[in-house]
């Protein structure tokens, strides 16, 4: 059986690129090999460095083509569907599907990245959330971990149930140790208790760092063991 997670978050710049590459990351360590896709990207020129496809290559240490990572990318910061309305490009499933097919038949895992969160329109009547669907590879969410993400978290989760997804954990990403928040030590019990999903962690805000450290803060922060039985595999 193929294996694969879907990447999604609660809103857009949670940082899903940040996580999926440190998921890649820690699970080269536990010995697997890792793919990686970002199916639809907006913003950024495909080979431009600050693009989630490159950072997604750099940080991950990947070594495809960045036209095997990324299917449709446009330069315009806004919804995919308006991206690819302004370019007049009508974007396939299909070819997003043939691209996961190849990355599956070459690695262990294929970690796919979302755009924005799973409402995210693709087309008129396709978004992230069918896409996910027709990838069939558990979800795992994004979320802040402030003041308001029980309620994001437990929205997404409840949306994913209604696209028949299985969700398998969440990561809290992007905790500033000057943080003064009081709700943050109980946000996750709250997200299981409600949302009815792990919280496999939290992860620092990060300013900068390279592959090597991200690693390591992935290892220290998230309950990998904890997450691998629950997507099926064998450790």
């Amino acid at each position: 059986m193929n294996k694969g997670i879907f990447i999604t978050a609660t809103g857009t710049e949670i940082g899903k690129t940040v996580i999926t590459a440190g998921l890649a990351l820690a699970l080269k360590a536990c010995g697997y090999r890792v793919g990686i896709m970002k199916p639809v990207q907006s913003g950024h020129l495909i080979h431009a460095d600050e693009s989630d496809g490159m950072r997604l290559k750099y940080w991950a240490q990947i070594e495809d083509p960045i036209e095997q990572i990324v299917t449709y990318s446009f330069p315009e910061p806004v919804a995919p569907q308006l991206a690819a309305e302004i370019y007049q490009v009508q974007m396939d499933p299909s070819i997003i599907l043939n691209q996961l097919a190849q990355l599956t038949n070459k690695y262990d895992v294929v970690l796919v990245e979302g755009a924005g969160g799973l409402m995210t329109p693709i087309s008129e009547q396709y978004c992230i959330a069918d896409l996910a669907r027709d990838i069939g590879f558990p979800l795992l969410v994004v979320a802040h971990p402030l003041l308001g993400t029980v309620n994001h978290t437990a929205l997404t989760a409840l949306g994913a149930h209604q696209y028949g997804l299985s969700l398998v954990g969440v990561i809290l990403n992007g905790l500033k140790e000057t943080e003064k928040d009081p709700s943050v030590p109980h946000n996750p019990r709250f997200i299981e208790q409600i949302a009815k999903v792990p919280v496999l962690g939290t992860v620092p805000w990060l300013d900068s760092f390279t592959p090597e450290k991200l690693q390591q803060i992935m290892q220290a922060n998230i309950n990998i063991p904890k997450l691998i039985p629950r997507l099926g595999w064998e450790a």
